[in-house]
C-alpha cells in the first residue's frame, strides 16, 4: 500500500498577480465564453450567500485555480486583479497613504486569507491579497 502524500500549494511572491475575477450579469452563459475561447475549466461551488465560478488552466491540478467569476452585485465593470502582500493592514494604510481609496475593506476569505478593493488615485480598481499560510 502507498503512503499518502500530502501537496501543499507554495505561498504567492509579494505584489505578484495571485488571482483575477470576471464580474456578470450572466455567469453560466460567460463561463461558457471563456471555456470555449481559452479552454478553461470552470466549476460552480459553493461561497457562502454568493454563487461563485472557480476557474482553472484545463490541465490544472486539483485545488489550483487562477481566477473566478461572479454575478454582478454593485455594478461592477472589469476584470478585478488580487495582489499578494505579506501584510495587509500594513499595505492597505500604505495604499491610503499614497492615495488610494479603499472600495471595501479588509475581508476574510476562511481558510484562505484576506482580501481588500482599492481605487488608485486615477479610480483604477484593484485587489490586495494576503495568504493566511493554509492555502
Amino acid at each position: 500500500m502507498e503512503a499518502a502524500t500530502t501537496t501543499t500549494r507554495p505561498q504567492p511572491r509579494e505584489s505578484t498577480l495571485v488571482h483575477f475575477e470576471i464580474p456578470t450579469n450572466e455567469p453560466e452563459k460567460i463561463a461558457r465564453f471563456y471555456e470555449q475561447l481559452f479552454n478553461w475549466k470552470i466549476a460552480k461551488v459553493p461561497m457562502g450567500p454568493m454563487d461563485y465560478w472557480l476557474i482553472s488552466h484545463k490541465d490544472a491540478g486539483e485545488n489550483e485555480t487562477m481566477g473566478g467569476l461572479y454575478k454582478k452585485t454593485m455594478g461592477e465593470t472589469g476584470f478585478l486583479n488580487h495582489f499578494s502582500v505579506v501584510n495587509i493592514d500594513q499595505s492597505l494604510a500604505k495604499a491610503t497613504n499614497l492615495g488610494a481609496k479603499v472600495a471595501k475593506g479588509k475581508e476574510e476569505i476562511p481558510n484562505i486569507g484576506w482580501f481588500a478593493i482599492l481605487q488608485d488615485p486615477d479610480g483604477n480598481t484593484f485587489a490586495l491579497f494576503q495568504a493566511s499560510g493554509r492555502m
